[in-house]
């Protein structure tokens, strides 16, 4: 189901923390990373390798918007829908994105190439608007240059 290097990475999880479910969200993440998303196979085979059932799994699946239950675009791009960004424009963020892209939040580009969601908050609020694409950040945004970034990404691919 996965490769040896994430096996060897489950063993380390499971054995440095006190309790073994608290390897359960590291893990959750590195499965994600080998396989662009948690399949449900994978919640089932966590939860035997943690001693926990398929559920409790499942409800931190529910919990965390950065676990994947489908697969993302190559570009999964955050775009933050908390209090400062929404004052600073963070609408318009959203529907630049959306307008570029031709998809709704939770959608995929026909291409696979990119993918968006609202997260309620990235942390950065002094440099609101904000949005992270794979994990960078982009901060201080404009609808300018958030169609900048999405066409720098675009011809990288």
């Amino acid at each position: 189901m996965f490769s040896q290097e994430t096996e060897s990475k489950f063993k380390h999880l499971a054995s440095i923390y006190p309790r073994k479910r608290s390897a359960l969200i590291p893990m959750l993440l590195i499965a994600q990373k080998e396989h662009g998303y948690v399949k449900s196979e994978t919640i089932e085979y966590v939860a035997k390798y943690l001693d926990l059932s398929a559920s409790e799994v499942d409800s931190i699946m529910s919990f965390y918007t950065l676990l994947h239950r489908n697969p993302v675009g190559k570009y999964h791009i955050m775009i933050c829908t908390n209090l400062a960004c929404m004052l600073r424009g963070s609408d318009e963020i959203e529907t630049c994105v959306q307008r570029k892209l031709g998809v709704r939040p939770g959608e995929i580009t026909a291409d696979g190439l990119f993918s968006a969601i609202e997260f309620e908050c990235l942390g950065s609020c002094t440099t609101a608007p904000v949005m992270q694409v794979n994990g960078e950040f982009y901060e201080n945004l404009d609808v300018k240059k958030v169609e900048e970034i999405i066409d720098g990404f675009r011809k990288r691919a």
